[in-house]
């Protein structure tokens, strides 16, 4: 279909656009449609889609203005929240790194001043008698300070598994 190629088109838009046709309508202008394959798509189509428009628009549901206005301010108290966190996660991150830095290094001295302080620390598998937990070959081979060494990774994988769990992202 090509609108434009009839010269009663014009007519019959503005017929269709002011809601006229076809009672206002001469009666040349009906039998011109009735021939005219182009001028009747044009109504048929401008028709279907004024009955759509009109079913469209009666179905739409529109939120009060009180409604839009609270959901506005929770996007944007939202937002601020989101914004304002981001810091301080990462200074939270930052201290627990910087603890565990500090702790290690205070242990690593404290091992070489070597002043007893961590004497019991050597025993601590032995006297708990975790070796019984491993299997024979592995006893011989870890020793006492690998099995410590493992069991403190899995305290550490544990712990950082149940704050990982509880925090309050999705």
């Amino acid at each position: 279909m090509r609108f434009g190629a009839c010269p009663h088109e014009k007519e019959i838009a503005a017929l269709l656009e002011r809601g006229h046709w076809p009672g206002a309508s001469s009666p040349e202008t009906i039998a011109h449609v009735a021939a005219c394959n182009a001028c009747r798509e044009r109504i048929l189509l401008t028709q279907a889609f004024g009955r759509e428009r009109v079913a469209a628009s009666a179905s739409a549901r529109l939120e009060s203005p009180g409604v839009l206005w609270w959901r506005a301010q929770l996007r944007r108290r939202n937002a601020a929240i989101q914004r304002i966190g981001r810091p301080i996660l990462g200074a939270q991150v930052f201290a627990v790194v910087v603890a565990l830095i500090s702790a290690a290094v205070f242990f690593a001295s404290q091992a070489r001043q070597s002043l007893g302080w961590f004497a019991w620390l050597a025993e601590a598998p032995r006297s708990l008698h975790l070796e019984a937990l491993l299997p024979a070959s592995w006893q011989n081979a870890t020793g006492a300070a690998g099995l410590l060494a493992a069991l403190l990774a899995a305290l550490v994988l544990i712990g950082g598994a149940a704050i990982y769990a509880s925090s309050d992202k999705p």
